[in-house]
Parts: C-alpha cells; structure tokens; sequence
C-alpha cells in the first residue's frame, strides 16, 4: 500500500502536501495554495541530502492521495543551502513568523538517540478519514526502527486535529512552546513503547 517516491513523483508530492497545509494555522492565509506548495517544496529541495531522507506515498487508483517525507533527525543543512533555506522561509512565512519559528527550533529537545524527523505528511482533503495517515505513521515508525533508529519526532500545532491524532499514535509530547497563533508541540515516538 505504502511506496517510496522517487524524484518523478515529488511535482505531485507537493500538490498533495501543499494542500494539506494551504490552511495550516502556522501558514499566512493563502487560499491559492501557492505560499503551502513554495514551503513544502523548500523543505523538500533542503532536507533531501539528509541521511535516510525518504519520501512515502499512498497511490489509489494511479493518483497519490497521501505523501509524507521523513529524515534523519541529527541533519542540519550548511553554507548555501541552509542560506537559501532561510530566504525561502521569509517569503512563504514572513519575517515576523520565520523569527519566531527560528526561535521555537532554536529550544527543540536535544536527545543522545538517534531520531527520525517526520517533517511532513499529508492526505488530500477527498482522501480523509480513510486510514492513509494512520498506516504511513505506522510504516514511518517501523521504517525507523529498522534502520535503528530510537524515536520518531515531529512538531506539530498544539489545537489541531492533527496533535490528537498522534497522541493516538503512541506519541508523547516532549515539550510544549507558544507562538503568536498557536502552542507548537514536538512530539516524540519512543520505540521502548510497542510498535
């Protein structure tokens, strides 16, 4: 049911996850979607080099209905590519926002485990409550300890249907910052926990 997306199928990828996040309550209003594509494809194009970069997806009848991209955790981008990264963010985010997602990042628990991030997942709106986000949580997890690695992590906005979700999930909140619009939570998915 889950596949590994190659480059052929990021263009598409970002439909599905830029419209899962057109509305996202960190996002600047944006009814065409183009700020949530912009973002999602910066995030993609930055973290790509990352060990274990990986991007999943859940086709149905030919069309990818979910996607979701994960990495190892430990990656920073350097030089020029963190440089544009942060050009990227300002346009899609603003300045105001990007300071004060820079900030929460900056108080991001450290752990000595090895972590893999789930940066993004999505499913399209038509798609929902169908079971897709669910089953790639669950592939992502168990890609991740296969690979040895000891938790999954994620941020995620505190007042979001997608926060209770992966509590659901197995996920604990690791700590908890405000932003302006909403409390940001990182969450963290211990393997000593059953998979």
């Amino acid at each position: 049911m889950i596949e590994t997306l190659g480059q052929a199928s990021q263009r598409e990828a970002v439909e599905v996850l830029g419209q899962a996040f057109r509305d996202h309550p960190h996002m600047p209003a944006d009814p065409s979607g183009r700020r949530s594509r912009l973002m999602v494809s910066t995030l993609l194009n930055t973290f790509a080099a990352a060990p274990d970069a990986q991007l999943f997806g859940v086709r149905r009848d030919g069309r990818l209905d979910c996607a979701a991209f994960v990495f190892d955790a430990g990656y920073q981008p350097h030089g020029i590519d963190l440089m544009l990264f942060l050009i990227r963010m300002v346009r899609v985010l603003g300045w105001r926002t990007s300071c004060a997602f820079a900030q929460v990042l900056s108080e991001k628990p450290e752990r000595e485990e090895r972590q893999l991030e789930l940066m993004l997942i999505g499913t399209r709106t038509d798609c929902q409550q169908r079971g897709f986000g669910r089953a790639m949580v669950q592939h992502i997890v168990a890609f991740a300890h296969d690979k040895g690695y000891q938790s999954v992590v994620l941020e995620v906005a505190k007042e979001t249907p997608a926060f209770r979700f992966y509590l659901r999930e197995g996920f604990l909140v690791d700590k908890e910052v405000a932003l302006p619009m909403m409390p940001l939570c990182f969450l963290r998915r211990p393997f000593s926990e059953p998979i």
